[in-house]
């Protein structure tokens, strides 16, 4: 869908379609709305081809992407995105599908088209770290630097170094060459800036938080009288802490006998779905523990608002951030969450909410029972939330930390 000047799109297009060009949802230039810039010399803002996700799916880099077009980034710049989606459930992610492979084909073909057709400034491409995600990557990011268009690597996840252990002599050559030919990588966090040492120029890297788009309204808290309500919202698989949850649920119940566990989300393996309701069946939590499956709009947002306490204990070797945080932060609910990866950095311990061990049910029934224990403590951590999220997380934050890159990395090479 080509947008030309004076053309507008609606979000509800933009959903319906698998390619988009230029910027999402311009803004109608009103009377005192500013005209985007012009970037450079000629009157031309820069043309930037960018790969990524939009939901569906919804997860972590689906949510972030569809942020970030919602913001000034695609109104200073000439924005052409290419949805590389290829599946409607995460639980599909990993099976295989011929479809899938149409798809691949498909995000070959268009991406050689607008290389042909338009001349980029620069690629902005989501790299991947697991083998066949890597493959499709060095294809399409090697198409690119065969047309001569500098190109910016996003790493949304972590185990940059575990991951290029794993890797035959042959694929660890074409990874780091993929990683030495880039201009810049972008990171979520300056916690994971280490994750490129030694495979990239400290200068070369360069940290841009992720943000959300801010409700134009939240729904009322329903809190349960007398009860304490704990959220797990996210995609259900052990590597997002969820069976560590299920294990703190009994010790935070021989406590808090009122206490219930909201579980919001989509099994990714059915063999881990069985586990959980065995474990829920062994240990008598039918009336304490709830799956509610996925959860979106208005639907989500009330759960995040009812919450008591909002617990979030990934592993840090496989969760470099968690969306799900910011969306916590903005419903204004205290975090319980564990301290790996970007989350010491989006948690201020004690402050905003608690950090816990990784993989430790106890340590995480602890420091639930703490906030059960101390309303106050509950509130003061719910108005952090909601300051620091409007004060840095929001998509526009994200949005300029975005602009701001882009142009450091214009200026360094004019």
């Amino acid at each position: 869908m080509h947008q030309n000047e004076g053309c507008r799109c609606t979000r509800a297009n933009f959903a319906r379609q698998l390619f988009v060009t230029r910027s999402l949802c311009t803004r109608d230039n009103d009377a005192g709305a500013p005209a985007p810039r012009e970037d450079n010399p000629r009157g031309r803002k820069r043309r930037i081809l960018m790969l990524g996700y939009f939901p569906p799916p919804y997860f972590g880099p689906s949510v972030a992407y569809q942020a970030l077009l919602r913001s000034e980034f695609a109104q200073r710049f000439d924005v052409t995105f290419i949805n590389l989606s290829v599946v409607q459930s995460i639980r599909e992610l990993e099976s295989f599908r011929l479809g899938k492979l149409f798809k691949l084909a498909k995000f070959f073909l268009v991406e050689l088209w607008y290389l042909l057709t338009r001349r980029f400034d620069a690629c902005c491409y989501p790299i991947s770290f697991s083998r066949s995600a890597f493959l499709k990557d060095a294809v399409l990011v090697g198409l690119v630097r065969a047309f001569g268009v500098p190109t910016v690597l996003f790493a949304h996840g972590t185990g940059v170094q575990r991951f290029r252990g794993s890797l035959a002599p042959r694929l660890q050559r074409l990874f780091d060459t993929t990683l030495g030919n880039a201009t810049a990588v972008l990171v979520i966090a300056e916690s994971l800036r280490s994750e490129f040492d030694g495979l990239v120029a400290p200068e070369r890297v360069f940290v841009v938080t992720i943000g959300i788009e801010p409700q134009p309204s939240l729904p009322e808290p329903q809190q349960r009288a007398g009860g304490l309500t704990i959220l797990y919202l996210g995609a259900l698989v052990k590597a997002k802490g969820i069976f560590d949850l299920l294990e703190a649920m009994p010790l935070v119940l021989a406590r808090r006998p009122d206490s219930r566990l909201v579980a919001a989300g989509e099994w990714f393996r059915p063999n881990e779905e069985l586990t959980a309701q065995e474990f829920v069946r062994e240990h008598h939590l039918d009336g304490a523990v709830n799956f509610v499956g996925p959860v979106h709009g208005e639907s989500k947002w009330r759960l995040l608002r009812s919450a008591d306490v909002f617990a979030f204990p990934p592993y840090s070797s496989t969760e470099a951030f968690g969306i799900v945080l910011l969306e916590a932060m903005q419903a204004g609910t205290p975090i319980v969450a564990t301290r790996g990866g970007a989350r010491r950095e989006v948690i201020d311990d004690g402050i905003n909410g608690l950090l816990v061990n990784e993989q430790d049910p106890a340590d995480l029934a602890a420091k639930i029972l703490q906030l059960a224990d101390d309303p106050g403590l509950r509130e003061r951590m719910g108005k952090a939330n909601l300051e620091r999220f409007a004060s840095y997380y929001t998509h526009e934050h994200y949005g300029q930390r975005m602009i701001e890159v882009f142009d450091q990395l214009s200026a360094r090479h004019r």
